[in-house]
């Protein structure tokens, strides 16, 4: 049986490749499968960094298989759902970076989980959209909010209640994305920027990581007494001890160089 995910190991960077062709749709089972990767990586502390893309260069993925709801049972969309919610959160909250290599269609429930991620890198000739109130159904994991965050609410009114898609260029342009790449190199470069991250103090990282995803819901002042509290904790760290010594003898710091 053809696997459902494929891992790779470049560094300190792991890299996820959703595999259910031709669309890489999601079915709970897939759905499971990532959420699962994605907590054993978390626990993980030599990836810092995970790249997700999809299988084949004409999908990332197509989002929920419809078929799964056509029966319109509400117990198997809630499952399709949760299992879904739980692969956005995971993506989310893990300890390093996580770029999502649109390397084709991301629409739906694909889009959502490339929004989850912290960035986005698209090829030309991808196209992303939220099209399912097309047939009759909405995103519920949270992507509607994600989107709006990222490009403003007239664009997620485009996107979700006209059902428009927008391909890599016009993506970056209202900032859906973070770069638009030729077709081939979402996953390189992804990869790329995934290892310039990892190659940063993790610890920094996800102090800082904490800070940039709490920003815009507080005041300045909030901002100001969290970034204080993180800046503290660094001092205190020997990361920082590590970090400054190697930079004062004209060396790398220990996590780049596969030493911790």
């Amino acid at each position: 049986m053809t696997p459902l995910l494929t891992l790779e190991y470049l560094g300190h960077t792991a890299i996820v490749t959703m595999n259910h062709p031709p669309a890489n749709l999601m079915t709970v089972d897939s759905l499971q499968a990532l959420s699962a990767q994605l907590t054993a990586l978390q626990a993980d502390a030599s990836i810092r960094a995970l790249v997700l893309t999809g299988a084949g260069d004409t999908f990332f993925s197509a989002g929920l298989s419809l078929t799964l709801l056509a029966t319109g049972d509400p117990v198997q969309a809630e499952a399709l759902l949760d299992a879904l919610i739980d692969v956005c959160q995971g993506l989310r909250a893990f300890h390093g970076v996580t770029v999502a290599a649109v390397n084709g269609f991301a629409l739906g429930a694909g889009l959502e989980c490339a929004l989850s991620c912290h960035f986005i890198v698209a090829e030309r000739g991808a196209m992303l959209g939220m099209p399912q109130a097309r047939v009759g159904l909405i995103s519920g994991a949270g992507g509607i909010k994600r989107l709006t965050d990222k490009v403003g609410q007239a664009w997620a009114r485009r996107l979700v209640l006209a059902g428009e898609s927008v391909d890599a260029e016009r993506a970056c342009q209202i900032g859906l994305v973070e770069e638009v790449v030729d077709a081939g190199f979402a996953k390189i470069v992804a990869i790329s920027l995934a290892e310039k991250v990892a190659r940063q103090g993790p610890q920094a990282v996800a102090l800082a990581q904490g800070l940039i995803d709490a920003a815009p819901q507080q005041s300045r002042d909030e901002h100001l007494q969290q970034a204080r509290l993180a800046y503290l904790q660094a001092v205190g760290g020997e990361e920082l001890r590590l970090g400054v010594k190697a930079f004062l003898d004209k060396r790398s710091p220990p996590w780049d160089d596969d030493e911790v």
